[in-house]
């Protein structure tokens, strides 16, 4: 075969017949034509090769070696005896009044997939910030049509649409996004929640301790298990502990308060993570203070309760935790013990099932990651197609 017939095969030109090429530093533009052959005639169906005349698109085509690609097409248009209209013959490289191939915007739809910006895209393929948004708005992501059995629920911070804050939903089972709603209201929850026919179908609802989620996941969801995610749970008695070592710190010497301050992480980590001389000096920070060191050893029995491999193990070991914590009379463990009896039922959920936020929050950084690439996002269909073009 020669070269030539390979050329065209790797550039995807079998069809063209090429009849000009010219390279500058930066551009290349090549002049080609259509094989001839009968046409249907788009308006009566009748078949013909009249050509009435001959017409130049020039039409911007992914770059090669690095330079922009121009395709010039001599395209022609029919004359059908039939009917006696005119007509274009078809031409499989772009659509309809399209001045860019398809295989370009494909490829600015993959570059938007990598989390780049719009404008960098734009400027890459040297195309218009409105022709890239043109390609957003051409994406289209409908609403599921049925839940899935394990649904996961949050908010992140968007600012699109008007709306501060917008719902997020995902499938902790699967790691894949489900949903990305333009507010976190209850309204705006409830009217997208009540158009399912599945509701019963959900086994399993995971959230943070939001009370308008549980009180949606009873209303809608009266198969579903209410999970709380630990992690949230956690961060309750390490904010109490570090909120007893800063009372303690400003007691101390100037000395001493920068050395607490510089070792939080030693009370912060487990026990049984620390090495030898980390824990000496442990023991040192401990010695400074009793409250200290009986917050610290709450940390310790909390940890210990969030190791629990099931159930059961779960119940006994937080009751030994709440016990502590009163008897400690420890003023900065009271909101850590007013979340434990409002929510204990469904923190105690967590230890039977395997699903947890870990994935949600994962993606809630992944979608940061977006809005701050594009400087943010004023129109909240845009930013939804954005994310989930780039997270599935």
């Amino acid at each position: 075969m020669p070269t030539s017939d390979f050329t065209a095969k790797l550039l995807e030109m079998e069809d063209m017949i090429i009849s000009d090429l010219t390279s500058s530093n930066t551009e290349i533009h090549i002049h080609f034509s259509l094989p001839r052959k009968v046409s249907t005639c788009p308006h009566c169906h009748g078949l013909t090769d009249q050509i009435h005349d001959y017409r130049t698109s020039i039409i911007k085509d992914l770059p090669l070696m690095g330079k922009q690609t121009f395709l010039h097409y001599r395209k022609r248009r029919y004359h059908c005896p039939h009917c006696g209209k005119h007509f274009y013959e078809p031409f499989p490289f772009a659509a309809k009044h399209c001045r860019t191939t398809t295989r370009l915007l494909f490829y600015v739809i993959y570059l938007l997939s990598e989390r780049q910006s719009l404008r960098s895209v734009a400027r890459l393929l040297r195309l218009s910030d409105s022709s890239i948004f043109h390609r957003l708005k051409d994406i289209r992501f409908p609403k599921p049509d049925n839940l899935p059995s394990v649904l996961s629920i949050d908010e992140f911070k968007g600012n699109a649409g008007g709306e501060k804050f917008q719902a997020i939903l995902t499938r902790p089972d699967k790691h894949c996004l489900f949903d990305i709603l333009p507010s976190r209201s209850q309204l705006s929850l409830r009217q997208y929640l009540q158009s399912f026919k599945n509701k019963k179908e959900v086994r399993f609802i995971v959230m943070d301790m939001n009370r308008v989620y549980r009180d949606l996941a009873r209303d809608y969801f009266p198969n579903a298990t209410i999970i709380i995610d630990k992690f949230h749970v956690i961060r309750y008695v390490t904010w109490a502990l570090e909120n007893v070592r800063k009372r303690i710190q400003k007691q101390l010497h100037p000395e001493k308060r920068k050395y607490f301050k510089r070792s939080r992480k030693l009370l912060l980590t487990h026990k049984s993570k620390l090495k030898e001389e980390s824990i000496d000096a442990l023991a040192v920070m401990l010695s400074q203070s009793e409250d200290l060191a009986a917050a610290y050893h709450l940390k310790e029995l909390f940890y210990d309760f969030m190791g629990s491999t099931s159930r059961t193990e779960a119940i006994d070991k937080l009751k030994f935790f709440l016990l502590a914590a009163q008897a400690s009379q420890l003023k900065e463990f009271h909101a850590c013990l007013t979340m434990l009896g409002n929510w204990s039922n469904y923190i105690l959920n967590a230890f039977d099932c395997p699903y947890t936020n870990g994935f949600t929050e994962g993606t809630n950084n992944a979608i940061k990651v977006i809005k701050r690439n594009a400087f943010g996002y004023r129109n909240f269909e845009n930013f939804r197609n954005r994310i989930f073009l780039s997270l599935t």
